[in-house]
């Protein structure tokens, strides 16, 4: 078991950083696409611009990178967690990208007396909608890779158990946004799947000892800088 753990936390990890790494490739290729569309010269100090350079521009403005703050409650547990994300403006009331995550989620076992303890990472593809200036709606559908383990009262550690659970989130959230700009967010979503293994769901044990799982709130806080 103690060696399955070390190849998840392997794969994991090696997931992660590929990701992390896409991020910044798109980043640094976008912006590098847009030093040669608007006529930047390492000799130069100053732009030159011609009007097809300027449209160029425009659609560069439509890519952006950000990011959250993720918090989950719910009686007797919770999560916390980091999304970096990637994406593109369709048009001012609709965005596409994917998203990033790494997640920290707590359960208490109130029928035994134990708790869960586990470390999620995955991958989010998601789209928003703006049907008035400060309010959106999300959707994101994430594939999460989760170690878990359960610690009971005499303070006991099990062995790490390896799963993998999709998620599907539904949000809605306030938002400042500057459309081609930034924009800051805050939202509320749960998760739409019942799936025990979501780290967006509360785990526990009914009166006959089945383990169950209910959703919790998902709270979001973050930003997007779009790039120019």
């Amino acid at each position: 078991m103690k060696q399955n753990s070390r190849r998840f936390f392997k794969k994991a990890s090696l997931f992660l950083m590929a990701a992390l790494a896409l991020i910044g490739l798109s980043v640094n290729y976008t912006y590098a696409q847009y030093q040669n569309d608007n006529g930047y010269d390492s000799g130069n100090d100053y732009e030159v611009q011609s009007p097809v350079r300027g449209q160029r521009q425009q659609k560069f403005r439509h890519y952006f990178v950000g990011g959250n703050f993720l918090a989950s409650f719910g009686d007797g547990g919770g999560a916390f967690g980091l999304n970096p994300s990637i994406g593109y403006s369709l048009n001012q009331y609709v965005d596409v990208g994917v998203g990033f995550n790494a997640v920290y989620n707590y359960n208490k076992d109130y029928y035994y007396g134990g708790k869960w303890r586990t470390w999620n990472l995955g991958i989010a593809p998601f789209a928003r909608v703006y049907p008035v200036d400060f309010l959106f709606f999300e959707a994101s559908f994430e594939e999460n890779f989760i170690s878990s383990r359960y610690i009971d009262k005499e303070g006991v550690k099990s062995d790490r158990q390896n799963a993998s659970a999709p998620s599907l989130i539904g949000s809605i959230g306030y938002v400042q946004r500057i459309y081609g700009q930034s924009s800051f967010f805050f939202s509320v979503g749960m998760d739409f799947l019942n799936n025990k293994n979501s780290p967006y769901r509360e785990n526990y044990y009914d009166g006959g000892g089945t383990l169950r799982s209910r959703p919790t709130a998902i709270i979001r806080t973050g930003f997007n800088i779009n790039l120019w």
